[in-house]
């Protein structure tokens, strides 16, 4: 069992140095107006990250990817279709943020010095981003794999996976509350006043990037899929 502890804390340390997630955070932390929110992201990170493991312990991941791929061998069309759509949704609705937050910066070159925290970023929504960045992530979390490979090996009961994996998600998420209490710390200093200028004024180009590049994805694998 302590071999099985050490192989947690072992694993976990290295998935936890993230350095996609820690940008995303201080990206967050720079926009929302309330920085305690930040703890709603952390937990959407850490709760997903936690069903995906049981998940994954379970099989249950294992029944939905047969499930989706039945879907497609049945209803490719239907499939394949649904994603040509959303692509192109996702592409139109990108190019337009992306042209409405150019006209934007336009007509406000006189404020250059400050961007205007986004109000919507509400604790849901920074639960469900941080959820859905955990999602994507998951792909090329091995030390996770690989932590979860051992641990079936175990056989152990259900109390007990529990806790082995909210101990590994705990470590996962540790540096998150670090640069939290961090960044909270040196808030109204010089360097943390120029972080958040500069992470604020990419901060308004990273959504309708993303849904582009989004919707460019979808658009390519649609078609592919149909031709």
């Amino acid at each position: 069992m302590w071999i099985l502890l050490g192989t947690v804390i072992t694993t976990s340390f290295f998935d936890s140095l993230n350095p996609s997630a820690i940008a995303e955070q201080m990206l967050l932390q720079a926009m929302v107006k309330n920085k305690r929110h930040i703890w709603f992201f952390i937990l959407g990170i850490g709760t997903a990250n936690l069903a995906l493991g049981l998940a994954i312990y379970y099989g249950i991941a294992t029944w939905v990817s047969k499930l989706l791929s039945k879907a497609i061998e049945i209803y490719p069309w239907y499939v394949y279709g649904a994603a040509l759509g959303a692509g192109v949704l996702c592409l139109l609705l990108g190019i337009r943020l992306i042209v409405k937050t150019k006209l934007h910066a336009k007509n406000n070159n006189e404020e250059t010095s400050e961007v205007k925290s986004p109000a919507q970023l509400s604790p849901v929504s920074l639960f469900i981003l941080g959820a859905a960045f955990c999602a994507v992530e998951l792909t090329s979390a091995f030390p996770y794999f690989g932590f979860l490979a051992i641990l079936t090996t175990y056989n152990l009961v259900f109390p007990l996976v529990i806790v082995f994996i909210m101990i590994y998600n705990f470590m996962y998420i540790l540096p998150l509350i670090l640069i939290y209490f961090a960044y909270n710390k040196l808030q109204g200093t010089s360097a943390i006043k120029k972080i958040e200028s500069v992470l604020s004024k990419v901060a308004a180009y990273v959504v309708p990037v993303v849904v582009t590049l989004l919707g460019a994805f979808l658009l390519y694998y649609g078609i592919y899929s149909l031709v």
